[in-house]
């Protein structure tokens, strides 16, 4: 019987070839689109779940209060995951993890000319392999980091520097305030795409103590803050509130007025919750787009089959007179109904496999193709197959089996069966979702515009940022010098660090805010503020300010933060025990995200001279070049490149634009309205297919009719508008039904900015002329060829 089934549902598929081809090239492009985006979803939520032990594996935070705000930090002392270890039965283990900030620079110690500078650089403790699950390839997990300056890499490290050599008991040396040699001691497999640690190369921490740098970061056993992120696996994670609280004592019991608040969080609820998670900010919003997709999908294939099924109305009657029972022939639906269902998701299989890199380079991220065969994903792909058979077949089979075999053999009476109403109900829900996604992307578009323009008080244009290390030493000054002869360079200036990449905090203090607060603190030299077109609110009276002992240049919200006087020209502000007069105020602008009001800042300016070689020379910090508006931009980027290989042969020549830095900040919006963008599209897609099928559907339903009014003189244009008016009333009750949805949810949307855009009534009104142009379109093709038909033919045919 079931082979009967399927032959039939093969047969009917064979002789409706355009109505099966929107049916099911409907469903796999919807299928295709729910796929992609809980494959997105899946990784981004299984995030460090790979660890054996992930549910008992947590970071250490605390939440420092200072003159009123919140800070909170992740590094600790480096005794704290001892101690807290030490001082709980409920701590099995602890680790402590130190990344390299800047990046180092890294030589094959057998080939000089092998040298890169290198980011994903990590000190961590001997038992990183036991405490986390990545896994060695070379080199034993006890012992390959026990040793002072012994170094782990990834097998892309070990590739790129030793090739197919094998790496073991080799030497590479890292370029810091020094150089070191570190022996390679093992391999790891490459870290997974869902991992919020990705270090190439890990050194023993042991290390640590005899590098100058770090010196300082082992002077104290104080249960306090430094340096070290660290992590505590836990016996049970029900042990989390007295863990916590005994961190708390400890660290009374190093200070006894110590008010900092210590607590734990779970290591893998990092990358959605943390506070620096933009990249997932929207991560609800994906999975409700992958909804109405596959509900749009799903409606169009149960308009489709419905309608493709009251044509059988006779079939049915035959069957049910012949003796079949009404769950026989609900079964015969079922069938049919998962034959087609299997066959588009094949089909979306196939076009996710073939999608996946372009969709995931649209996202800006990067997933490891191992994932699409996780079993937890194989899983949830199970359910959607098995969610959607049921969904796409209970209507059809239920309402089918009930048909009246002598009604359906006396007429096929659709209007008596529900499926008309059905389809109008199904018509109106797809233009509803379309529309609604239609509004929200212009106004994502919109509001991506409007943020792009706003006037952040620094001139963006025509700037580009070039970071340079400490290894330009003491050819900073020459370098610049080079620069600034270029005749496309009309000005530079250097700072500590590239604009919107971040800046030191310092607390500070005031006669009328006495608690110390932190503060944001830009070192910069005297020509910043002429390259970077910061505007002065009250400008130094001396050119030479910077002359004076420790002088400090704020903008407006900080007057107003340490409750200054409007003009505070010869107040004073104190950090820690240096106290540094005010000499200038600066109008406010923004160095970090926008999201955020404009925070207060203090400029420590040194004269150019000085800055080139104690910011650059020795710490080394970030060049910025202004250039004429009509420079030939590649060729400067090119002498520039030049320049700079002749001055620091040993760090690659790295730079950045100062308004795409400035856009950066913006690339998880950018990311919706990509993904936007596109499911726009396939929602109008699958819309349109559905009501050109639905049209073709009521064009042969009504051919008789046509005919007979053709006869009794209609015209082409009063039969096309008999068939259209039905389908562009159910477009506008679909624009009325849109656009509150679209408005409000993009009203809540907005809320979260700062700068937000005005939701403008031309944005509905555009996108209901847009579906009503795509409705006109796509019916009136169907309904000039139905009127334009022989009534002759018409009237003949049954």
């Amino acid at each position: 019987m079931l082979k009967n089934y399927i032959k039939i549902a093969w047969r009917n598929l064979l002789k409706n070839k355009l109505s099966g081809f929107i049916t099911i090239g409907g469903l796999a492009v919807g299928l295709t689109a729910c796929t992609l985006i809980l494959f997105y979803v899946a990784h981004e939520r299984s995030y460090d779940s790979f660890h054996t032990d992930s549910d008992r594996i947590y970071t250490v935070e605390a939440q420092v209060n200072m003159g009123g705000d919140s800070i909170y930090m992740n590094s600790m002392n480096a005794t704290v995951g001892k101690l807290t270890e030490n001082a709980s039965p409920a701590v099995s283990s602890s680790l402590r993890l130190k990344e390299e900030y800047k990046p180092v620079i890294i030589t094959n110690a057998s080939q000089p000319g092998t040298r890169f500078s290198e980011k994903d650089f990590s000190y961590a403790d001997a038992n990183f392999f036991d405490f986390f699950s990545f896994r060695l390839k070379k080199g034993n997990t006890a012992t390959v980091l026990s040793k002072p300056y012994s170094l782990v890499l990834s097998e892309d490290m070990a590739k790129k520097y030793f090739g197919n050599q094998s790496p073991i008991g080799e030497t590479l040396s890292v370029r810091k305030d020094s150089t070191y040699l570190f022996t390679v001691t093992g391999v790891m497999e490459n870290t997974p795409s869902n991992s919020s640690l990705h270090p190439d190369f890990v050194a023993s921490l042991s290390s640590m103590p005899t590098i100058k740098e770090f010196e300082r970061d082992f002077d104290s056993e104080a249960f306090r803050l430094g340096s070290f992120p660290t992590y505590l696996k836990l016996n049970e994670s029900a042990d989390k509130s007295a863990v916590e609280k005994t961190m708390q004592e400890l660290s009374i019991q190093g200070n006894a007025e110590a008010s900092d608040v210590y607590s734990l969080s779970l290591l893998r609820d990092k990358h959605l919750n943390g506070r620096d998670a933009s990249n997932t900010r929207y991560i609800s919003i994906f999975p409700l787009i992958a909804v109405l997709i596959l509900l749009l999908a799903l409606v169009n294939y149960l308009s489709l089959s419905t309608a493709r099924a009251t044509l059988r109305s006779k079939e049915i009657g035959v069957r049910k007179v012949n003796g079949a029972s009404r769950k026989s022939v609900a079964l015969q639906f079922y069938v049919e109904s998962t034959l087609y269902v299997i066959f588009a998701f094949l089909v979306s299989v196939a076009l996710s496999v073939v999608l996946k890199p372009w969709f995931f380079s649209l996202l800006d991220i990067e997933i490891d193709a191992s994932f699409f065969l996780n079993k937890n994903f194989l899983l949830i792909l199970t359910g959607l197959l098995g969610f959607t058979v049921l969904a796409t077949g209970f209507y059809p089979a239920l309402v089918m089996s009930a048909f009246n075999p002598v009604e359906n053999l006396r007429s096929s009476r659709t209007s008596k069966m529900g499926g008309e109403r059905l389809r109008k109900v199904c018509t109106t829900v797809q233009f509803v979702i379309a529309i609604a996604l239609l509004i929200s992307g212009v106004i994502i578009h919109q509001q991506l515009d409007y943020v792009r323009g706003v006037d952040t008080g620094l001139n963006r244009s025509d700037v580009v940022m070039v970071t340079l290390q400490n290894t330009v030493g003491t050819n900073s000054t020459p370098f610049r010098n080079e620069i600034e002869k270029l005749s496309q360079v009309t000005s530079t200036a250097v700072a500590q660090y590239p604009i919107y990449k971040g800046y030191n905090m310092f607390f500070a203090s005031s006669e009328q805010v006495p608690d110390a607060t932190g503060l944001p603190i830009f070192s910069v030299d005297d020509d910043f503020f002429k390259t970077l077109g910061v505007t002065w609110e009250t400008k130094p009276d001396d050119e030479n300010f910077y002359s004076k002992s420790d002088p400090v240049i704020i903008n407006e919200a900080a007057i107003s933060k340490f409750k200054l006087g409007p003009n505070p020209i010869g107040e004073s502000l104190l950090f820690g025990n240096s106290k540094r007069e005010i000499v200038g105020v600066v109008k406010d602008f923004h160095f970090e995200n926008l999201d955020a009001p404009i925070n207060a800042v203090a400029l420590f300016v040194n004269p150019k001279t000085k800055a080139t070689t104690n910011i650059l020379g020795k710490n080394g910090g970030c060049l910025f070049v202004r250039f004429q508006p009509d420079s030939n931009v590649p060729q400067l980027l090119s002498k520039m490149e030049t320049i700079y290989t002749q001055y620091d042969s040993a760090t690659p020549f790295e730079y950045q634009f100062l308004d795409d830095a400035f856009d950066a900040m913006f690339r998880s919006e950018e990311r919706l309205s990509h993904v936007f963008n596109l499911f726009i599209i396939l929602a109008m897609l699958i819309a349109g297919m559905g009501l050109f099928a639905l049209a073709t559907f009521s064009a042969q339903q009504r051919m008789k009719e046509l005919g007979v009014r053709k006869v009794l003189g209609a015209s082409v244009l009063q039969l096309t508008t008999l068939l259209s008016f039905d389908f562009l009333k159910l477009i506008l009750l679909a624009i009325l039904v849109a656009s509150p949805l679209a408005w409000y949810f993009m009203h809540e949307w907005l809320q979260d900015f700062n700068y937000k855009t005005t939701i403008h009534w031309w944005v509905f009104a555009g996108a209901g002329v847009g579906a009503f142009v795509l409705a006109i379109f796509t019916v009136s093709f169907q309904a000039i060829k139905a009127a334009l038909a022989n009534p002759v033919e018409s009237l003949r045919t049954e």
